[in-house]
């Protein structure tokens, strides 16, 4: 029983050191370049290590870039153009060698700036990523470019006409597509990642997958443009198959990640609380911009019936100002009593000479 006891007190003690150990410390930034500057090192040693393994294979991997053209040959038209060529190729090939050392330290790189389920996300999209560019380039390499290299080269040849390809252009163009197909398998991922961001609804894909086939098709054509409907069909038909796979992934991944009954009820009540304080507010608003309305109305009548009073005879006569000789004129009355003590030199009383006159 105590061992029982003491389970969850060792897995919350656990926890803790574990979130104690990924606690962000602050880094200078020389400290940043330093490791920048040692992951670059790395993954150019890693580059070079898969140059000199491709070189050392160098005489299968020329005959596995030219099996999809058949009987075709090629030129360079350089001195150099042969060892430019067998050097393109065996870099070429180192690189996609690194790729998983690339990719081991982009991650290491970023890796404390990531939680920890943002971490196994990164790594099941980074096995999923390069399982999928495999398909894509064994897919390509095996049914698109045969039928694309055919098509190019001998469709158009006559016999005053021929192709004469340098070796060069041709890796170049095998290259590009081999990425392109690696890239078209990337479909399913890229719909995840943004559902993960922005959740998507399955019923939305499904009403706009005309679309993506209109995109699949006008993409088979230009990986493959041969007028075959059975070529354009091989290279479209596994882009949406794995564009209804993908749909398929996104409803699984939603129907996991959906929401509890309660948690929807929850929000589904406070939406509905949200709308009616919303309406009362509108209505509150409203009533208030009536009584402004009506109070402005109100003002407005009494400033006419101001008016219209001022305009009448009585008001006008009352209002109307006397005539300049009468504002002159004094009352007699006012006149007498207005007087001032004057005391002259013999004692006596002077009259106000106002009031003699």
């Amino acid at each position: 029983m105590g061992k029982t006891r003491n389970k969850p007190a060792k897995r919350l003690s656990q926890r803790q050191l574990r979130s104690q150990s990924e606690v962000v410390t602050k880094v200078p930034f020389i400290a940043h370049v330093q490791e920048l500057r040692k992951r670059l090192f790395y993954i150019a040693l890693a580059i070079g290590a898969g140059t000199g393994l491709a070189y050392a294979i160098q005489k299968p991997l020329t005959r596995w870039l030219l099996a999809p053209s058949g009987n075709q040959q090629f030129i360079y038209t350089t001195p150099g153009g042969g060892f430019d060529f067998q050097v393109r190729l065996c870099l070429y090939a180192g690189i996609a060698l690194a790729i998983p050392v690339i990719l081991y330290h982009i991650f290491q790189y970023i890796h404390p700036l990531l939680g920890q389920e943002s971490k196994r996300f990164l790594r099941w999209m980074v096995v999923a990523s390069s399982l999928f560019a495999l398909a894509g380039i064994c897919f390509g390499y095996f049914f698109g470019l045969p039928a694309a290299v055919r098509f190019l080269l001998q469709n158009f040849s006559t016999d005053r006409i021929q192709a004469l390809i340098s070796i060069q252009s041709y890796m170049s163009f095998v290259v590009t597509y081999l990425l392109g197909a690696a890239l078209l398998f990337q479909i399913p991922l890229i719909l995840l990642m943004i559902n993960r961001i922005k959740p998507l609804q399955p019923k939305k894909l499904f009403t706009n997958q005309r679309w993506f086939i209109l995109g699949a098709f006008i993409a088979g054509a230009v990986l493959s443009p041969t007028p075959d409907v059975r070529s354009q069909l091989m290279l479209s038909g596994p882009i949406i198959l794995m564009y209804e796979g993908s749909i398929v992934m996104i409803w699984a991944v939603n129907r996991r990640h959906r929401r509890p009954t309660k948690v929807t009820a929850l929000l589904h009540k406070d939406s509905e609380m949200q709308a009616e304080r919303q309406a009362s507010f509108e209505k509150a608003r409203q009533e208030w911009r009536k009584h402004l309305q009506s109070g402005q109305v109100t003002t407005l009548q009494n400033a006419r019936s101001m008016v219209e009073v001022n305009r009448s005879p009585v008001a006008a006569a009352h209002n109307r100002p006397a005539p300049a000789g009468q504002a002159r004129l004094r009352p007699r009355q006012y006149v007498q009593d207005f007087r001032r003590p004057t005391s002259l030199s013999g004692g006596q009383d002077v009259q106000n000479p106002l009031a003699s006159s």
